[in-house]
Formats: structure tokens, C-alpha cells, sequence
């Protein structure tokens, strides 16, 4: 197509989208009336010579009239519309729906987090950044808006988690502004009733581009919507779905075909990655032999260590150097890692090598503090980071000094992945950058988030 084609078509469905409105009010005042050009065009205030030819293009190829009437210049003086007026919608709302629901392109961040009803977050607002380090007192907040995280996280697998055995009613708002690497936005909200201990969706929406609402529900009943410019005509489709009353719409609703930017973000939330204690304590599986396995992830308590660093040694040397540099940097005395294999076949245990110790030592014989810095360190390093990596009273157990390592990885990964972090440690809010932090304090009950 020519530029002076291209023109021509935008122009004539510009034309259409103006007249649209006024077929859509003349087909609902009187169906099976035959509208004239001039009528049409006083609806809509254009001239009945402009209605004529957007007719003539439009109403045969589109379906939207019954009988069409020639004038004196052979074109459509007048029009006995069809029911199909009622589904059709504009050029550029359809346009605009099919960019919005296309699969997120490219890693995706939350550019903005509201939290309001749980325990001290009330209409609390985050604006996280690629590393964002939440402070404040015991009590302030830090690990309740991980726990909301964690939560939807978790409803993308299965029901929305329950909140313990009491009979309190749940009133939970989450509202997610999302944005991709190619610069698609999407709002995704929840809200919450029913009991904590039996939580139910009241409201599920997830828009994508410009305000277009994909997923719309209320109370498990509501409507999926898709774009399509497909024949015979530019529609919108709102079909309808129900999701089970503690189910998530985003989850539930993916058993049928839905677009692309639906199954993105589910996986997006899915995908999301929460750390809140290491267990390395004696007999911890953390310290013992793993099974090895493709492109392992490293488990919520660590418990696949080995796993993990056998495929960083095998798969991934920088990494592995760079593992390295990072432990060298904060324990001077460390010579290096290696893994051997130990137990049954595939079945393979880190090894730490130690200036002043004649044998190599296994990940059993580590101290508390080493082996909880080398699961951070491998954490920060996963050549696979997860969309978000959340991490939760990470410097307990740790000796001072290695928090600037530590301050160093966090940073290292979040220039691959978002990151979010809660401590209360000085020292390793110290070593972190001013701008990355949000202190959280508590003013009448409420938590109250400020930068710096």
C-alpha cells in the first residue's frame, strides 16, 4: 500500500468511527426504519454527502444494513440498518484493544503498588524502582506488603491463601501498575472479602493499554474481552466466564482461549520470587548432597544448593567467577568453590575451600552466616532472575562484615531483575543506595511510606 493509500484508508476509518455512534442511537430509536443520509447525518452533525460515501464503503462490507437504497448519484441515500450495528465497534477502539491485549514484550516491573485493609496498610501507595529497600521499625509495615505480594503471587497456582482460622472479615485492595520492556502498561486490581480464613474475590479487573478492560468480574461472574478486526465487521467481545468465589479471575479464566497480555501477566505473578529465610541449620538440606537437575532454581529455603551451584559451575563460568569474586571480596580468607559428586548417580554437594584448612570443607561443615551469605550470593547471581526477587530479613545471622558484599550483589542483581527488599540492618541500609530506600513509620495505626 502507498503512502497516498494509506492515507486515503485511515481517512475513510476515521470516517467511520464518526459516523458509528449516530448508527448505533438511529438503530435503537427505530429498528427496521429506513434512515436517510440526511437523518444519519443530523445525528451525528456531519454532511449527508460525507454519510453517503462512508455508507457506500462500509455498509456491504461490514453488514450492517438490511436494504440499502441508491440516490440520484449512486450512492446510499438511505439505509435499513441490521442488528449488527449493535456489536460493532469503532476502527479505533479495535486498534487500540488489539495493541493492548498482545503478550507483554520483554521483561515487566511494578511501576506502582497500592495496598489498602491489610492490618497497617491503608491506602498505603509504592512507587517501586529496579532496587527498592523497604526500613522502618518492627511493626511498621515492611513484611505485610511482602506478605500481600506473596499472597497473589500464590493465588496464581491455586485458591487465594487464607489468612489463619480467624472468622475476621477480609478487606483487601491490591491495585498493580505494571509496565514491559517495550513500554505496555497494565492495572491489575483485586479486592477481598468473605472472612481471612475464607477469603473470596469481590472484584477482579486487569486493563491493558489505554484503559482497555480484558478481564472484568465481579463476584466470580464476569466478562473476558477480546479485539478483533477479523470479518465481517470490528469488534469488541465481552464473553462470559465464571471463576470460583476464592479463585482468581487471572488463573481460572485461562482454561479457555484469552489474549496474550492475560497469560503474560499471570506468569509474570507467577514467576515472582520470595526469599524470607534461608534454613540453614544442622542437618538443613541446604547442607546436604542434591540431586542434580536442568536449569535449577534455588529453592525457597535453599534446600537445593548443590543443584544450583553444579549448573552455575557446569553451564554458566562468568557467573560462577563472579560468585567467586564476591565471596573472596567478603571473606578473605576463602580459596574457592568447587562441587563433587557424592551419594547415588547424578547426586552432587558443594565443596568450600578455606586458607588455613588442610581439607576441602562440604556445605554441612560451613558456619550458619557462610552458608546463608553463599544461598544469598547464588540468589543475586541466578543466570534465570525471576520478574520480581523479593527478599525478607535477609542480613540475620550475617556477620557485619559482609553486608557490603551483600549491598553489592542486591545491586548487582537488580540490574537484571526488580528487587525488593525489607531489613531493618543500618549497616546494610548503609551500603545500599540512598535513593532505594523507602522508610516506613506508623501514624495513627497507619503505615506512612517516604523516600531516603
Amino acid at each position: 500500500m502507498t503512502a497516498s493509500e494509506s492515507s486515503t484508508r485511515q481517512a475513510e476509518l476515521a470516517g467511520f468511527d464518526r459516523l458509528l455512534p449516530a448508527l448505533k442511537e438511529a438503530y435503537r430509536r427505530q429498528r427496521g426504519k429506513a434512515w436517510t443520509s440526511e437523518e444519519l447525518g443530523a445525528f451525528a452533525g456531519l454532511p449527508a454527502a460525507e454519510v453517503a460515501r462512508t455508507l457506500e464503503r462500509f455498509a456491504a462490507e461490514l453488514g450492517l444494513a438490511e436494504l440499502l437504497f441508491g440516490d440520484d448519484e449512486g450512492l446510499v441515500g438511505a439505509i435499513q440498518l441490521s442488528a449488527a450495528v449493535e456489536d460493532t465497534a469503532s476502527f479505533e477502539a479495535v486498534h487500540a484493544g488489539l495493541a493492548a491485549q498482545a503478550p507483554l514484550r520483554g521483561p515487566s516491573h511494578i511501576t506502582e503498588l497500592e495496598v489498602d485493609g491489610h492490618r497497617m496498610l491503608q491506602r498505603l501507595v509504592l512507587r517501586p524502582g529496579a532496587l527498592t529497600v523497604l526500613t522502618g521499625a518492627p511493626g511498621s509495615g515492611k513484611s505485610s506488603i511482602l506478605d500481600c505480594l506473596e499472597r497473589l503471587s500464590l493465588a496464581m497456582a491455586g485458591p487465594v491463601p487464607s489468612q489463619g482460622d480467624s472468622q475476621v472479615p477480609e478487606r483487601l485492595h491490591l491495585s498493580l501498575r505494571l509496565e514491559s520492556g517495550a513500554g505496555q502498561r497494565v492495572l491489575y486490581t483485586v479486592s477481598l472479602g468473605g472472612t481471612r480464613a475464607v477469603p473470596r474475590v469481590t472484584s477482579e479487573r486487569l486493563e491493558a493499554g489505554e484503559g482497555f478492560a480484558v478481564l472484568d468480574f465481579q463476584n466470580g461472574q464476569g466478562v473476558v474481552r477480546t479485539a478483533t478486526a477479523e470479518p465481517p465487521r470490528p469488534r469488541v467481545l465481552a464473553t462470559p466466564r465464571t471463576v470460583l468465589a476464592g479463585e482468581l479471575a487471572l488463573r481460572g479464566a485461562l482454561e479457555a482461549p484469552v489474549p496474550g497480555v492475560v497469560t503474560s501477566v499471570r506468569s509474570l505473578l507467577e514467576g515472582w520470587r520470595f526469599h524470607r529465610g534461608f534454613d540453614v541449620s544442622a542437618g538443613a538440606a541446604s547442607r546436604r548432597p542434591a540431586l542434580s537437575e536442568p536449569e535449577p532454581v534455588l529453592a525457597a529455603d535453599g534446600a537445593n544448593l548443590s543443584a544450583v551451584l553444579f549448573e552455575l559451575w557446569a553451564a554458566h563460568p562468568e557467573r560462577w567467577r563472579e560468585l567467586e569474586s564476591h565471596l573472596r571480596a567478603a571473606l578473605p580468607s576463602f580459596e574457592g568453590l568447587s562441587v563433587r559428586p557424592q551419594g547415588g548417580l547424578g547426586t552432587v554437594m558443594g565443596v568450600w575451600r578455606e586458607a588455613g584448612v588442610r581439607e576441602p570443607l562440604t556445605l554441612g561443615e560451613l558456619s550458619d552466616g557462610t552458608l546463608l551469605l553463599l544461598c544469598l550470593a547464588v540468589v543475586c547471581l541466578s543466570p534465570r532472575p525471576a520478574p520480581l526477587l523479593v527478599l525478607d530479613g535477609l542480613e540475620v545471622g550475617l556477620h557485619p562484615q559482609v553486608l557490603p558484599t551483600l549491598g553489592a550483589l542486591l545491586q548487582r542483581a537488580a540490574m537484571e531483575t526488580q528487587v525488593l527488599v525489607a531489613t531493618a540492618s543500618s549497616e546494610l541500609i548503609a551500603c545500599l543506595p540512598t535513593d532505594a530506600r523507602v522508610l516506613l513509620t506508623k501514624a495513627s495505626g497507619r503505615a506512612v511510606a517516604s523516600r531516603g
